[in-house]
């Protein structure tokens, strides 16, 4: 059964600085910091066909204010669409929402602010028929009244769909997990074909910290990573352009 993955990449700030803030992106008591990436890596299975984002705002001022929930969408797949609740939910047409009151020190409801990435524009509900790759789309919250009142996530809608693609590969899991020194993927070309992938490695920060070209015909490829700070990590493989799977692994010391 498919579940919902979110991967979050960022720190929280510095309670000095959440001080000073009008509104602040949280769920369920975990708090994003300003500008945060968070990966989406599987369909919701209320959904079927889509990537779902839930999320909450929370007014940090003395006051009741109205907030406008929009969005950039940074990079889409072609095809895909993308949409966002905010009290209603809206066409992917609508790029900044109506305005909806939050009251002073109020957290919005658990399912009232939602991001949809739909992958499957003609309904089928097939995965063989699913666009595979990677959307990035920046949401950006504000106060009616003081638009430079504002909070921005960004979040990438990362579709592996193994088999959707013709050209790619079957990507493993990352082993040893967790790693010391080092860590391996494993590979199996599709029908002997020599696929060329690139896989980025990226720290909690959304930070690069290494890359290497990938000859799927070599089978493996691995990463010394004796020099990185222990931590969750995860690993990109980037075919034409599009992210094709993406690995989480740990490292430990």
């Amino acid at each position: 059964m498919l579940k919902k993955t979110v991967l979050t990449l960022g720190l929280m700030a510095a309670v000095g600085m959440l001080a000073a803030q009008t509104l602040q992106f949280e769920w369920q008591g975990q708090v994003y910091s300003e500008g945060d990436k968070v990966v989406v890596t599987e369909l919701d299975p209320d959904f079927g066909n889509e990537f779902v984002l839930h999320m909450q705002l929370h007014n940090l001022t003395e006051e009741d204010i109205n907030v406008i929930v929009a969005k950039e969408e940074i990079q889409m797949v072609e095809g895909s669409t993308n949409s966002i609740c905010w009290g209603a939910c809206f066409s992917p047409s609508i790029f900044v929402t109506p305005p909806r009151v939050l009251q002073a020190h109020a957290i919005s409801n658990d399912y009232e602010l939602s991001f949809h990435h739909n992958i499957d524009p003609d309904a089928t509900y097939d995965p063989a028929q699913f666009l595979s790759g990677t959307s990035v789309v920046k949401y950006t919250a504000y106060d009616e009244l003081n638009p430079e009142e504002k909070v921005t996530l960004e979040v990438w809608f990362a579709n592996n769909a193994d088999g959707v693609a013709e050209c790619a590969p079957n990507v493993m899991h990352a082993y040893p997990n967790p790693a010391t020194t080092e860590v391996n993927f494993n590979f199996e070309a599709p029908a002997g074909k020599n696929v060329m992938m690139t896989a980025v490695v990226y720290n909690l920060l959304g930070q690069e910290v290494m890359r290497q070209d990938v000859n799927t015909m070599q089978g493996r490829i691995t990463f010394d990573v004796s020099r990185l700070q222990a931590g969750v990590y995860f690993c990109n493989f980037m075919a034409n352009g599009s992210a094709v799977k993406t690995e989480k692994f740990v490292v430990k010391k």
